[in-house]
């Protein structure tokens, strides 16, 4: 990836935006909504020179679902590939 420019905190706003909706998205074309009693998606992002991602993703289905709750670590590395895209069109320099 190329080097990013000076990220304002809008910018980190905007990151933390798409992560999550990328995330929520890629959750809600797998699950039923109503099989979902919880999910809470927890961004960080640290900017020094480079921009340090960590995300966990909570996901707690209801007893009758068929579905793993692995896949909220499906969606993080989905968010993660996509985001290097995201950075690359919008913040690189």
């Amino acid at each position: 990836m190329k080097k990013l420019k000076d990220l304002s905190n809008e910018d980190l706003d905007n990151i933390i935006e798409f992560l999550s909706v990328t995330i929520n998205d890629f959750i809600l074309k797998r699950i039923k909504s109503k099989e979902i009693v919880n999910l809470d998606i927890n961004i960080n992002l640290n900017y020094n020179e480079e921009l340090d991602i960590d995300i966990s993703v909570d996901l707690e289905l209801d007893k009758f679902s068929t579905l793993d709750e692995a896949i909220a670590n499906e969606a993080i590395d989905f968010a993660l590939n996509s985001c290097d895209l995201f950075l690359e069109d919008n913040y690189c320099g």
